[in-house]
């Protein structure tokens, strides 16, 4: 199957599933002072849109196991602060989002993954390097969490693991991670899928020549860790994002539904 004709199976399986209804039972009384101080980007939302980000909340953890590994236990903090951030990105987009997801495994840290890869030669690689978190196009999101909880509470990076995973499972849903998400039109698809191409190479030179961009290094390593690194950008420095690539900014508002850079992030200047 092609994958035009992979992404419009994909949207008209959702256009023809009906929005789900946000939850109107009570709002645990712990949720909001957790949402405060552990996450920052949501902490900035007007009171509407918490409260939104809080119902898509408790839909996605009736519907995502969040599981300890390693010893760890989970705790309500480390339910919140995971929740709040991959539903930040379906804020203002059409829910149900996420199909793929069913668990989340959460390490007390940086991890060395157990799944293997095949090198060229044949030989089976099993990494070695603690990794701070993945997406599997099975489903499973693996964090750490000693890192999330970094991310959240530098105000003046671009980092955020939570956010960089789910941005990859957004990008899984029509079955690849290439970088290439599943629009509400064509329309902006063809705009995402020729923008891509160019941004990209763009990045990869500008990164071969060690000159400074607005996005990490890491998002020229392929096309779906480019979209992953927009995604955290265009969330934690926006205003930086919108004046070194307009063309790129603009296209992710469409997708994500809404402007971050309307209220500008600590940090970040607007002048």
């Amino acid at each position: 199957m092609t994958r035009l004709l992979r992404t419009l199976r994909t949207f008209l399986s959702r256009v023809l599933v009906r929005p789900v209804r946000l939850p109107s039972t009570p709002i645990p009384a712990s949720w909001p002072g957790l949402i405060t101080a552990q996450v920052p980007l949501a902490a900035r939302l007007s009171p509407a849109d918490r409260e939104r980000l809080i119902r898509i909340m408790q839909l996605f953890l009736r519907e995502v196991a969040i599981e300890g590994c390693a010893g760890l236990e989970v705790t309500e903090q480390i339910r919140v602060t995971i929740a709040a951030q991959a539903c930040l990105l379906l804020l203002k987009m059409r829910y149900p989002r996420y199909a793929r997801v069913r668990h989340v495994l959460v390490y007390p840290s940086a991890f060395v993954p157990t799944t293997v890869t095949l090198h060229p030669t044949g030989q089976i690689v099993r990494p070695d390097v603690p990794l701070r978190g993945q997406a599997w196009q099975t489903g499973v999101v693996v964090l750490g969490w000693d890192e999330v909880r970094r991310d959240t509470h530098i105000a003046t990076g671009s980092d955020n693991v939570v956010l960089h995973e789910f941005a990859h499972m957004l990008d899984a849903e029509d079955g690849r991670m290439d970088g290439v998400p599943v629009f509400d039109s064509g329309t902006a698809y063809r705009a995402w899928a020729a923008l891509l191409t160019e941004e990209f190479d763009e990045h990869v030179a500008r990164t071969e020549r060690g000159e400074p961009t607005a996005l990490s290094s890491y998002g020229a390593t392929n096309r779906a860790e480019f979209f992953a690194v927009a995604t955290e950008t265009f969330f934690e420095r926006p205003l930086t994002l919108r004046a070194e690539e307009p063309a790129l900014y603009a296209l992710l508002v469409d997708f994500y539904k809404l402007d971050p850079a309307v209220v500008a992030p600590p940090g970040e200047s607007s002048g």
